[in-house]
């Protein structure tokens, strides 16, 4: 049963962390014109 849980977390845990860098990446070009968003938070913040 313990190898049984050991493996599911084996795998969710690895997916999980991928899971959350590509949406770190996804999140720094702007959907539309495919630019950088840091140029957009600067602006906003000035």
């Amino acid at each position: 049963m313990s190898e049984v849980v050991s493996m599911v977390f084996g795998g969710l845990v690895p997916g999980f962390v991928c899971g959350l860098l590509a949406f770190r990446v996804k999140s720094r070009w702007c959907p539309r014109c495919g630019g950088p968003t840091d140029d957009l938070r600067r602006a906003v913040r000035r």
